[in-house]
């Protein structure tokens, strides 16, 4: 089932990324990490959907996206860019992306942070983060989505690593099997990853050649 939400807040988080919040529709209830299929007419002709997780809480007023948008010009999120304040969405019912297991590390390429957005803030809520760290590979400190507030999550247990740029305080590189043995001491903890495809099948390979059970990773759509 789909539904029309009207759009009530727009605002550009960082250079390319844009948070939606979403009128909520009535008797529409999720879990945290479950995500939506967002349709659009593509060019007043082509109807496409794209999947994006929900980063607002479960008793938020309002719905919430976080949506990274690409510059081609016929491409599903440069159309959704250009929606404003005032219009509609339309959006699915939500499906599960992403479950809370238990205490771990989080492991993040670009947009792949918003599914452990809004599980990182009802730890919070629920009593805090202890026991958590999130390890987050950007490839410019400008593309570090919420940088604030995940440091204000996680204090020092929130680990960047740059790919294409050098600076004090930050790793600079890609992520691999050496520079995961360095942070992770505990093989029996959950790992949450998301990023694209290749990314997350990279990560997952390292953590079972460190000896973490394929059961203890999870990866979303």
């Amino acid at each position: 089932m789909f539904h029309n939400v009207g759009i009530v807040k727009k605002e550009w988080l960082i250079h390319n990324v844009i948070r939606f919040r979403l009128e909520r529709p009535g008797g529409f209830e999720h879990s945290i990490g479950q995500a939506v299929e967002v349709e659009l007419d593509i060019d007043g002709s082509i109807k496409k959907t794209a999947p994006f997780t929900l980063t607002n809480l479960t008793d938020s007023k309002y719905l919430e996206l976080i949506i990274k948008i690409y510059p081609k010009k016929m491409g599903f999120t440069y159309a959704i860019s250009k929606k404003n304040e005032g219009d509609v969405l339309c959006i699915s019912d939500p499906w599960d992306s992403y479950q809370y297991h238990g205490k771990g590390t989080f492991i993040a390429a670009g947009s792949g942070i918003t599914p452990f957005i809004p599980m990182l803030e009802q730890l919070k809520k629920d009593g805090g983060t202890i026991g958590h760290k999130l390890i987050y590979a950007n490839k410019c400190e400008k593309d570090i989505i919420l940088k604030d507030e995940l440091e204000g999550l996680l204090g020092q247990h929130f680990y960047n690593i740059l790919s294409e740029q050098s600076i004090i305080g930050y790793s600079q590189g890609r992520i691999d099997r050496k520079y995961l043995s360095i942070r992770i001491v505990d093989m029996e903890q959950y790992f949450y990853v998301c990023g694209p495809e290749s990314f997350s099948d990279k990560i997952k390979d390292y953590l079972i050649t460190l000896g973490v059970h394929q059961d203890k990773i999870q990866i979303g759509y």
